[in-house]
């Protein structure tokens, strides 16, 4: 499963945020509640924690010694802070490409009205049925992603609530 890595990392510091402090052992990691909540692997979860630790957006403890070792974690202040920040930025991508594709289609279709009026493909039936079907194929292309973004975000806000 392919899976965006700032999600994931965004998703485990919200969970850490409503689980914490949450107590958990480091070998019984592929039964814990994050890998089976987000389908991921104990080291995939163990290498997220790890980062999130080391850039410093989660604390963690050790508490007892040896087989007994407990670790305890918490998420920093700026830490959720940060994340939401990225996915914000990620949003707004997503968005000006939106907007782009938009454009797109309303460039080809504005080129499409003016080739076709000013040299008056209309009386030329040959030339008129071979740019036709080239500036839809375009427009297609362009109309493509546009759906899919509405699909996403319409299956986003059906089922995910």
């Amino acid at each position: 499963m392919n899976r965006d890595k700032l999600t994931l990392k965004t998703n485990l510091l919200r969970e850490i945020f409503n689980l914490a402090p949450k107590r958990f052992r480091e070998e019984d990691l592929d039964n814990h509640y994050l890998v089976k909540k987000f389908r991921i692997s104990g080291e995939e979860l163990k290498n997220n924690i790890e980062f999130l630790i080391e850039i410093g957006l989660i604390r963690r403890w050790v508490i007892g010694k040896g087989e007994d070792r407990i670790y305890e974690w918490v998420i920093t202040d700026g830490g959720l802070h940060y994340l939401e920040g990225k996915e914000a930025e990620k949003n707004q991508e997503k968005s000006n490409r939106v907007i782009a594709f938009t454009g797109g289609i309303i460039a080809l279709t504005t080129i499409y009205a003016f080739i076709v009026q000013s040299v008056n493909l209309e009386n030329y039936p040959q030339t008129y049925w071979v740019i036709t079907p080239i500036f839809l194929i375009l427009i297609l292309m362009c109309i493509g992603p546009l759906v899919k973004f509405i699909v996403n975000y319409w299956k986003a806000e059906v089922f995910v609530k």
